[in-house]
This record gives C-alpha cells, structure tokens and sequence, in this order.
C-alpha cells in the first residue's frame, strides 16, 4: 500500500483512483445477508509496482513463482450448474472466484449468497451482459458500478474484480474499470466452455496451459460441472493450489518469504 502511495501521480485524476481502491479495501469484509462473515480474498491496486500490475491495464495472468492458479467463473446463465459446482468445490476445499452479472445476481440472489457463504470470491461481471466496446465511458462506469452496487445489497461484499462482458477489453475500458476501484480480469487459459465441447476437450484445454500464475476461465455449463472434478483432482495431485483470483493478487505483493510454499 505504501508503494502504491509513493508512485508518482501526474494528475488529480490519477489520486483520486488512489483513494478509490483504498476506500474499496476498506469495505471488503462485511456481514453478508444473515450474518455470515465473509472472507474477501480480492484486493484493490494496493502495490502495483510490487505487483507488477498496473490497475489501468487488463490483468490476463498475475506473478507469482508458485504453483497457484486462479479460477474465473462468468454467471449470467447456467443457473441449473451452480449447486453441482459449488458442491465439487466444497468436496475439494477450494475457493474459486465467481463473476456475477447484476441481473443475474438479483435473479438469483440465493445461489449468490450461497457462493458468498460457502467462503468463495465474488467479482463483478457487469449489472448487464452488455458489449462494454459499444457504451460510452459514462455508461461504462454506470454498468460497473450498478453491478457492483446489486452484489453488495445481496451479498455485502464490495467488489474490486471485473470481469468485462464477452471479454471485450481496451485500453479505455481497463481505464474506466480502474477509476470505479476495479482490476480488469482475463484469462490465461480459456476453457471455451460455453461452446459445449466434451468434458474431455475443457479438461485438457486446462491441463496443457496451466502455469504459475494463470487464471482459468469457465461458465456454468454442462461439460464443466463434468470436468470440474477431473481438472481440480489432477492439478491438486500435481501439487497444484488452485485459489481465488485476488488470492493470486495479493500472494504477488505478498515478499516471497511469506508467501505460500516457503
């Protein structure tokens, strides 16, 4: 955080940012609907030079020497998919990092909590499914920031993580993203599960692209729930974690003495 301080800011703008992400880190935990105490594991853009991570670019993979890797579920569909998914994770002890859109959230507000309570990350996937390459820097921001606001009423968590809709991601849309206090989340491996290929096919997409660092995308499908098991068994038995995405942000501002594995 002191680093984040330190860097040289060229415009108000750029401190106003400062004190968005600041504000957010501030109103990560919070009692969620029913009094579940959530676990934040996102983390705003405390450190980016430790990082090496700048908040205003889009974050496809994060630096860490470890054998961690970061899952990314988009929901604005699949709601069938979610309990059996939530389940194999539960069987497992692993935690993973759910974007919800707004809409779907406020569709199926008890399949959110229910992520929220079982202890996993929510990020935000935007209040609609909507082309961000087609809104204006305004409507942009409203989109995030609307998304954002549905989450915290359901869930009372504060999200710090976008996930852009369709993965349309620039420049202007990673800058929009982080003057409303938010990371802009890819991918690394993209399971391109929506295509419903065979299970076998997203097992394998994931097996061969894993890497320190790399953040997995998936949706709640079908051929997912079947091959969630199989990827999470054969990683966890090759000696990988596999974790929410700001898990992975904050193990890489984390010194490497204290971070996991030493």
């Amino acid at each position: 955080m002191v680093a984040f301080l330190t860097i040289r800011m060229h415009s108000r703008r750029w401190i106003a940012i400062t004190y968005l992400f600041l504000a957010a880190a501030a109103l990560l935990t919070r009692p969620a609907p029913g009094g579940v105490e959530l676990t934040p594991f996102g983390i705003p853009a405390a450190a980016p030079a430790v990082l090496g991570l700048d908040p205003r670019k889009p974050v496809y993979a994060v630096p860490v020497q470890q054998r961690l890797v970061g899952f990314a579920v988009n929901v604005d569909w699949g709601d069938e998919y979610i309990p059996g998914m939530l389940a194999v994770l539960a069987e497992r002890g692993v935690h993973v990092t759910f974007f919800p859109t707004g809409r779907w959230a406020t569709r199926r507000p008890d399949l959110v909590q229910a992520m929220a309570a079982a202890g996993h990350e929510l990020g935000n996937h935007g209040d609609r499914h909507d082309h961000p390459k087609a809104l204006g820097d305004n409507q942009l921001a409203e989109l995030i920031r609307r998304g954002q606001e549905r989450l915290e009423d359901i869930a009372g968590v504060r999200t710090s993580l976008f996930a852009p809709p369709y993965g349309e991601v620039d420049a202007r849309i990673a800058r929009v993203a982080a003057e409303t206090g938010h990371w802009t989340i890819m991918w690394t491996v993209d399971t391109v599960d929506w295509r419903q290929p065979p299970p076998d096919v997203i097992v394998q997409r994931v097996l061969s692209r894993v890497q320190p660092g790399a953040i997995v995308l998936m949706h709640p499908t079908e051929p997912t729930l079947t091959a969630l098991p199989i990827i999470l068994d054969r990683l966890m038995a090759d000696g990988w974690q596999v974790v929410p995405v700001g898990r992975l942000l904050a193990v890489a501002q984390q010194p490497a003495a204290d971070a996991p594995g030493h």
